[in-house]
């Protein structure tokens, strides 16, 4: 009986120090967004390096060709393939009836 209540208190102690931890850190992260501190900018205004003219960006950049997906397409046809011969084949490796009068 001593030991459980020993674990009753040491459990109570542990959650209240929990507590504690959680309230003041709490009260100090609030005090902070209240303070001058959070409302200061904390990375300067940027300007750009450079004005870039985008009418004519057409140019500049070249159009990629069409990417052709014909051999993934293959790749997944025969894959699937594969898959029905591997089915096809467990069923003609299963073993026939045994007996004479279940044919």
């Amino acid at each position: 009986m001593n030991i459980v209540v020993t674990a009753a208190a040491a459990f109570a102690v542990g959650a209240g120090a929990l507590i504690g931890a959680q309230a003041i850190g709490f009260a100090s992260v609030k005090q902070y967004l209240t303070s001058e501190a959070a409302r200061r900018p904390v990375m300067p205004e940027m300007k750009p390096a450079y004005n870039l003219d985008t009418r004519n960006i057409g140019s500049v950049i070249p159009k990629m060709p069409p990417i052709d997906t014909k051999a993934g397409e293959r790749a997944a046809l025969s894959a699937i393939n594969r898959q029905i011969d591997l089915q096809i084949r467990a069923g003609n490796a299963v073993p026939g009836p045994t007996f004479r009068h279940m044919r």
